[in-house]
Parts: structure tokens; C-alpha cells; sequence
């Protein structure tokens, strides 16, 4: 099976000369813009909210182990993430297929419901296996929710304006986990852990009826305003025209798995994530390194979710504006920037400088990596997603997610142990992965630039 072009693989959309004449002389952009903000807005409010419901249990974590009616230990509450982890995978699959069969909307309204009421079965469970099996339902339905904009986002918005949309909904993820450890979890307070948890739930539910009265409304609208993107119930009408329209999902895959794009991109994701994922021992490399207090390191820690809240909302639209070529030079000169940030790292104890000068440089070095590494991680992939994928797109993107997760979990499986003996061991090895995701990302995007044909003189 040869690749097909995927300049024009955005199904059943104009391309890039017919997009701008078809905008021009639509009667009402006004209001259909307003429409599609709509759109967007309820994504954004629904995903920072899967976000506070895969956030909050853990947030709870003390509490509960601290709670003496409920005996459960340190090693009980480990078995209840592993637990949850493997819901999150499970979903990724079970997420992907169901929005490519049923549509966003639907899935994306029924994870965030049943997710709120696992986080509310959660709060009302008093032994460990209840625990398992409430934040396994929690989190295999949040996994639902990144797919599902893939598929909304492929039926309501044009392909030159994937990129931006992406970047918009990317920041919703961190105001999530800000609103879950900041707002609900400073109210653990004054409240019991059971309250929290149930405020959580609550609001999840509320939200989940604004997401589908919101995205029924917008969705009828745009279907009569933008008709060429037949945006609507009916998903499916938007992917007749993609190659991979009535293949089985088998067919697909191996059509995946005879694309050099789809492996390029799986490296690629599988060091973002692993790279990504080295905000959780920032704080233990700084105290066991740099001799930092528990409050420095968790203070420098936090400037890499502000970096990555700025870089993404701006490389979506940079994404949409630039060549694919461009945009391989940009993003691999980002990561090029991270990979150094990684050095930095490695050099900083020889550097000799007081606790308060390397807390400063940390927080440099970290807002400079989140701002580096977040558009990398997740605009391109998501952009690929749809176009490749078609009506296949959500199970790549949790194909996609699935791999890099599977990759990420083994790296620091035995890159733990890594650390506890060596960190400059360590950071040599995630410095190799840098790079790698450097190159990996440089050439999948070069890839396209090939793909998309010649670009305009």
C-alpha cells in the first residue's frame, strides 16, 4: 500500500487557494466565527475539567492514606495509581475507537460524565479495591476527551486553522491541573477530603450538560453556515472524501504501520514525553544535587507550566502560519534550546553558586524548556492526527498517546533506578533522548513539508 498525498487529506475540506475564496464569500463570517469560538470555548471549559477529575484523587492522596478509618498505606495507595494508569491506557484505545464511531460530541460527552461519577464513587469509597476500581472507571473515561477534539475539531474548522485551535485547547490541560492542585486542593484546608472530591464531581457533571447543550447549538449552526465542512451530527459526512474512508480499523492500522510519517512521529512522542515527563524529578534532582530546600525545588518546578501555558498558545497560530519546512527548522531549534537547557543541568553543580542564584537559574532554565518542548509535544502530533488519520484520526491520536506512554513508563522504570545512583548519569541519558526527539521532530516535519507538495514561490 503506497502513502497518500495528504495535501488535500483533510476530507471532504478545499485546499489552501479555494479555502480563502470559500471564507470570502461566506455571507456571515462574523457569526460564524462566533460560532466556532463557541465551539472551542466549551472544548476548553470540558477538557480543563477531565483534567480536574484525573488530578484530584491524587490531590486527596494524604488525606486518604493519612486517614486511620480507611487503612490505607503508603504501598495501598501505589497499587491505586498503578491501578489508575492502567484504566488511562485502556481508555486511550477504548477513547479513540469510539469517537471515530460514535463522533466527538458523543464521546467526549459521555467520558466527562462517566468520569465525573467515577471522581464522585471515588469520594465515597472506604476500601482499596473500591479505590482501584473507581479511579480506574475515572480515568479510562478521561482518556476519551483528547480524541474527541480531534474529531470536532476536524468537522468544524479548516485545515489552516488546526494549528491554532490545538494551541488554544493545549493550555486548557494546565489550567486543569493549576485549578486541581491550587483551588481544590488548598480547600482540603477547611473541608474533608470527601467534600473535595465531591465538588469535583459535581461540577463535572454541570459542566458536561454546558459542553453538550453548547456544542448542539454550535454544531447546527455552523452545519448551515459552513456547509463545505459539513460541520453537524452527522461527523462521518466530513471523511468521505479521505483515503482511508471505509477501510476497517485493521486496514488502517497497517496502513500506519507502512508510513514513515507515522514512525517518525511515534519517536518523536515517545522522547517528548519522556521529556516532558522530567518535571516530576525536578524536584528530587535539585534536592539531591543542588542541596536546595523541599520549598526552593518545588518553587523552580513550578515556572515549567508557565513556559509551556505561553509557547503552545503561540505556536499554534505560528504553526498555521509557517511551512511545514519553517516550522522543522523552528521546532527543531526549540528542542535544540531544550537539549541545552538539559546541559545546563548537568553542569550546574560545578558552577559553584549559591542556593539563591541556582534557584533563579533553575527557574531560567525550566520556564525555557516548558516554553521549548510544549509546542513540539503537542501541536504537530494532534495536526497529524487528523489529517493522516481521517476517520481513523482518534484512535491514532491515542495510538500515538498509547506508544509514547508505554515508552515514557519504561524509560523511567529502569531510568530511576539511574538516578538514585547517578544523576549526572542520568542526565546524560535524557540529554540522547533530547536529541533524538530533535531529530525525529526535524524530519517528520520535513516529511510533510514533502508530502504537501511544492510550497508557493
Amino acid at each position: 500500500m503506497t502513502e497518500f498525498d495528504p495535501s488535500p487529506y483533510q476530507a471532504g475540506v478545499p485546499t489552501a487557494d479555494t479555502e480563502t475564496s470559500t471564507a470570502d464569500t461566506q455571507p456571515d463570517a462574523t457569526v460564524n466565527r462566533r460560532h466556532q469560538v463557541m465551539v472551542v470555548v466549551s472544548m476548553y471549559i470540558g477538557y480543563a475539567m477531565f483534567m480536574v477529575l484525573r488530578m484530584i484523587p491524587t490531590v486527596a492522596g494524604t488525606s486518604i492514606t493519612d486517614d486511620p478509618n480507611l487503612n490505607v498505606d503508603t504501598g495501598d495507595w501505589g497499587r491505586i495509581l498503578a491501578i489508575g494508569t492502567i484504566g488511562a491506557l485502556v481508555g486511550k484505545f477504548i477513547g479513540g475507537y469510539a469517537a471515530d464511531k460514535l463522533g466527538g460530541r458523543i464521546t467526549f460527552t459521555i467520558g466527562l460524565f462517566v468520569s465525573a461519577v467515577g471522581v464522585l464513587a471515588f469520594a465515597a469509597s472506604t476500601a482499596v479495591w473500591m479505590f482501584q476500581a473507581t479511579f480506574f472507571l475515572a480515568l479510562l473515561a478521561k482518556s476519551s476527551g483528547w480524541p474527541s477534539m480531534a474529531k470536532i475539531i476536524m468537522t468544524s474548522f479548516r485545515p489552516n486553522e488546526y494549528g491554532r485551535v490545538w494551541g488554544v485547547l493545549a493550555t486548557s490541560s494546565r489550567i486543569g491541573t493549576l485549578v486541581a492542585t491550587l483551588l481544590l486542593g488548598g480547600m482540603l484546608a477547611v473541608i474533608s477530603w470527601q467534600t473535595m472530591l465531591s465538588i469535583a464531581g459535581t461540577a463535572g457533571i454541570v459542566i458536561t450538560v454546558y459542553f453538550a447543550m453548547s456544542q448542539k447549538s454550535a454544531a447546527g449552526k455552523l452545519s448551515v453556515a459552513m456547509p463545505n465542512i459539513a460541520v453537524g451530527q452527522d461527523e462521518i459526512s466530513n471523511e468521505a472524501a479521505h483515503p482511508l474512508y471505509h477501510t476497517s480499523l485493521a486496514e488502517a492500522i497497517l496502513h500506519f504501520c507502512q508510513s514513515r510519517q507515522f514512525w517518525l512521529i511515534t519517536g518523536s512522542m515517545m522522547g517528548l514525553t519522556i521529556m516532558w515527563d522530567f518535571l516530576l524529578l525536578v524536584p528530587l534532582y535539585l534536592r539531591d544535587t543542588l542541596n536546595m530546600t523541599p520549598s526552593g525545588a518545588s518553587v523552580a518546578a513550578s515556572a515549567f507550566p508557565f513556559g509551556s501555558l505561553i509557547s503552545v498558545l503561540v505556536g499554534g497560530f505560528v504553526f498555521d502560519k509557517l511551512s511545514r519546512r519553517s516550522m522543522a527548522w523552528v521546532m527543531g531549534g526549540m528542542l535544540l534550546i531544550a537539549a541545552g537547557c538539559i546541559l545546563t543541568f548537568y553542569l550546574m553543580p560545578q558552577f559553584g553558586m549559591s542556593e539563591e542564584a541556582l534557584v533563579g537559574l533553575s527557574l531560567a532554565l525550566l520556564f525555557m524548556f516548558g516554553l521549548c518542548v510544549s509546542p513540539c509535544y503537542y501541536i504537530p502530533m494532534s495536526v497529524f492526527s487528523i489529517e493522516f488519520g481521517g476517520p481513523h484520526s482518534g484512535f491514532l491520536i491515542a495510538l500515538l498517546d498509547a506508544l509514547a506512554f508505554g515508552m515514557t513508563a519504561a524509560f523511567y522504570y529502569f531510568a530511576g533506578e539511574v538516578a538514585e545512583e547517578s544523576w549526572t548519569l542520568f542526565l546524560l541519558l535524557l540529554l540522547i533522548v533530547a536529541v533524538w526527539s530533535m531529530l525525529t521532530t526535524f524530519f517528520f516535519l520535513l516529511g510533510e513539508t514533502k508530502k504537501m507538495g511544492p510550497e508557493p514561490a
